[in-house]
């Protein structure tokens, strides 16, 4: 996720405007996907 957002920065610092907005969408979907992997774990708890 890192590389992929730095990445995306340095596009767009250098690079063209078409890359950086599919690296932007990209980290965008990675980001949601990262999400609702974590957020569909059950939660144990314990009293």
């Amino acid at each position: 996720m890192f590389v992929l957002l730095t990445a995306t920065l340095a596009s767009a610092g250098f690079g063209s405007l078409r890359t950086t907005v599919g690296l932007a969408g990209l980290s965008f979907v990675f980001a949601i996907g990262v999400y609702f992997h974590h957020a569909s774990d059950a939660l144990p708890l314990s009293f």
